[in-house]
C-alpha cells in the first residue's frame, strides 16, 4: 500500500513540475494549427484587402501576419505604394482570441506571483532589526513602499573612474 502511495506522489509531482511545458506545447501546437488552417482559407476564400500606412504596420511574422487594431491578419500578398502598404488576407480571429487568453492567463499568474514574493520580501524586512536610525526610517515608510535593498550595504565593486578614449 506505501509502494502505490508512493507512486501516486510521485506521479503528481512530476505532472505538476511538467505542467507548464505541457500548457507550453499544447499552445504551440493549437496555433500552428490555427495557422494551418489560415493558409487553406487564403487559398479558398474572398479575400481582404486592406491600406495600412508604412509607421502603423506591425509585423507579428515578418511578410506572414501583422497585427491591426489587436486583430492579427494573415497576409498572401502586399504591396508598398507612397508610404503606404497594401495588404491582401484574411483576419485571423482564432488566433487574436488564442492569444488574447494566453496574455490574459499569464498576467493574471503574474499578478498572484508578484503579491506573493512582496508579501514574503516585506516579511522578510520585517525582521530585519538594523540599526536604530534605519529602523527610524523603516517606521515612516509604509510597508508597501520599503525599499528592497538596504542602503548601507557597500558594493564588492570599486568604480574607477577613467578618462574617455582618445581618437
Amino acid at each position: 500500500m506505501k509502494h502505490l502511495l508512493k507512486k501516486i506522489i510521485a506521479f503528481a509531482f512530476l505532472l505538476s513540475c511538467f505542467m507548464p511545458l505541457l500548457f507550453t506545447l499544447l499552445f504551440l501546437y493549437k496555433q500552428q494549427l490555427i495557422r494551418h488552417e489560415m493558409k487553406e482559407k487564403l487559398e479558398d476564400k474572398l479575400l481582404h484587402t486592406i491600406i495600412v500606412r508604412e509607421a502603423e504596420v506591425e509585423w507579428v511574422r515578418h511578410n506572414k501576419e501583422i497585427s491591426i487594431k489587436d486583430r492579427l491578419f494573415d497576409i498572401k500578398s502586399f504591396s508598398i505604394k507612397n508610404g503606404q502598404y497594401v495588404f491582401t488576407g484574411l483576419y485571423d480571429d482564432e488566433e487574436t482570441t488564442l492569444i488574447n487568453d494566453f496574455e490574459k492567463n499569464t498576467e493574471q499568474k503574474n499578478e498572484g506571483e508578484h503579491q506573493v514574493l512582496s508579501t514574503l520580501f516585506q516579511l522578510l524586512q520585517s525582521m530585519y532589526p538594523g540599526y536604530s536610525d534605519e529602523t527610524l526610517i523603516f517606521r515612516s515608510i509604509s510597508k508597501a513602499y520599503r525599499p528592497l535593498i538596504l542602503q548601507n550595504i557597500s558594493s564588492p565593486f570599486i568604480n574607477i573612474l577613467t578618462p574617455p578614449p582618445q581618437a
